[in-house]
């Protein structure tokens, strides 16, 4: 039975909008509750399949988004209202008390609050792929705007009590160099939405407190069972990978899933993301890897660790207690190299995955050919960077790229760094990794100055990068040092 559009009040008088889904019988049943800001009528489906299979099921739109009255306003208010509906469920007679949190993208952070807020009420949590803040989704670990991902969701997302599925395909598709524009404080006024809270993420920065962030000692503190699932080509797998690390003490259990996915993770309708085709096995069922993951946490029947993730190259699984698993560190001193860029022509992004050989033949790129005898490589390579630069402001963006036997060139993996004063010594997490290498083909470390529209561009001066709107004609950067470290697995044998 369905009860739809029921209203919740919250303790400030705001109505709150959610819909139950539960077994006809009278037995007391678990919940599973999901807060959502994509609109909790996407989820009818998935309640029906609740409860027929035993769970009673609440699906509710998160403040200000759809039928939730209030002022949406990203990560404020999820604490006090996601603890205030798990307070009601527990309290229903059809309801034993327990509750499965779940989630993904924004609606995983809604998870996380609730389990932190109410971890009594807590038999299991479901995240997939969590973006726990905008500070900390919005720009990169060096402090990078993510320009093309802050524009594309803000656009869709954000300022409106509803999204605008599509309209950033659109925007991008009709006007492929708007993300050129400068300064990118005004890009906002330029996407043909009203976005008022545009340019307010942009100047708060990466550094920027909301004052709800889940901390590393709350995640420390969960005693539920954990299912952390994400995908390598996803935005987020360092979020859930760093999730699998924190949560929980040695006693708590936990699984791990990581597939060679996107942000759509297990609901991927395609086996191939960019070049890539990843082989009939990337694919889980996973409703029924959900099913039997609850039935066992719920009976207290998991183990206490297992990961399952996805090796890319070999269309197979890597099952064990941990990730990452013990490597070997296989030392590369590259050399040196100098970088000349011009931010009028800024290095260009492409997406995830996509064949990548054209910009070889760009020369605004310092490439060093990685001379690896390793097969299987799992875990974060480890890059150092000493240089220079005769800017006040220098990006130093690292890309792993492997170059197929018959010439096609894919990223595996990239990172960044900035530094000032005209000095940089940096160590870079390069990853994460999960790949065996086939004969024949060859690992490449590329660096450049710039990945536009994926980061903004760095200005050169030390004005503020994001309000400026002129740019020098050339900066050039000088490698005096690489050197870089991979993770690599041992006595694997190469796949052919």
């Amino acid at each position: 039975m369905i009860q739809a559009n029921q209203r919740l009040i919250a303790p400030d008088g705001i109505a709150l909008t959610y819909d139950l889904h539960r077994p006809a019988s009278t037995d007391k049943v678990p919940t599973v509750v999901l807060r959502t800001p994509y609109g909790r009528s996407k989820h009818l489906q998935e309640g029906r399949g609740w409860t027929r299979r035993g769970y009673a099921f609440v699906v509710g739109d998160v403040r200000g988004r759809y039928d939730s009255d209030g002022i949406w306003e990203p990560y404020l208010n999820e604490r006090a209202d996601g603890a205030q509906l798990l307070d009601w469920v527990v309290e229903q007679p059809w309801s034993d008390g327990r509750v499965v949190v779940i989630g993904g993208s924004y609606s995983g952070y809604t998870a996380w609050a609730m389990a932190v807020e109410r971890p009594a009420a807590i038999a299991a949590i479901v995240s997939l792929g969590p973006s726990m803040s905008l500070a900390r989704t919005k720009f990169s670990p060096s402090g990078i705007l993510r320009l093309g991902e802050h524009a594309a969701w803000w656009a869709e997302r954000a300022d409106s009590r509803t999204s605008r599925d599509g309209l950033a395909a659109l925007i991008f598709g009709e006007n492929p160099t708007l993300l050129d524009h400068l300064p990118v404080l005004d890009i906002g006024d330029r996407l043909g939405v009203c976005l008022p809270g545009w340019s307010a993420v942009v100047e708060a920065g990466p550094d920027a407190v909301a004052g709800e962030e889940i901390t590393a000692s709350e995640l420390a503190a969960v005693r539920a069972p954990s299912l952390h699932v994400g995908g390598w080509h996803d935005l987020l797998v360092s979020e859930t990978l760093e999730h699998w690390k924190l949560t929980g003490d040695a006693d708590t259990p936990k699984r791990l899933l990581i597939g060679p996915w996107m942000h759509d993770l297990v609901f991927s309708e395609t086996t191939r993301v960019g070049a890539l085709d990843h082989g009939p096995r990337s694919r889980v069922d996973w409703a029924s890897e959900l099913l039997d993951w609850l039935s066992d946490a719920l009976a207290g029947r998991l183990p206490l660790r297992r990961s399952d993730t996805f090796v890319i190259g070999t269309e197979s699984w890597r099952r064990g207690e941990k990730w990452p698993p013990h490597s070997t560190p296989e030392q590369h001193r590259l050399g040196s190299g100098i970088l000349r860029s011009d931010p009028g022509n800024p290095f260009p992004s492409r997406a995830e995955a996509v064949e990548r050989r054209s910009l070889l033949e760009r020369s605004d790129a310092v490439r060093f050919t990685v001379p690896t005898v390793a097969t299987r490589l799992e875990g974060w390579a480890q890059l150092h960077i000493a240089g220079t630069a005769d800017s006040a402001v220098a990006d130093w963006i690292a890309r792993l790229l492997v170059v197929g036997t018959g010439g096609s060139v894919v990223e595996i993996a990239v990172a960044e760094t900035t530094s000032g004063e005209h000095l940089a010594h940096r160590e870079v997490a390069l990853g994460p990794l999960s790949i065996g290498l086939r004969t024949g083909e060859q690992l490449i470390l590329e660096i450049t100055a710039n990945d536009l529209p994926r980061l903004a561009r760095n200005t050169g001066g030390d004005r503020y990068r994001l309000a400026a709107d002129e740019l020098p004609h050339l900066i050039v950067q000088t490698l005096h040092d690489v050197q870089l470290t991979l993770p690599t697995i041992p006595d694997e044998e190469r796949p052919s």
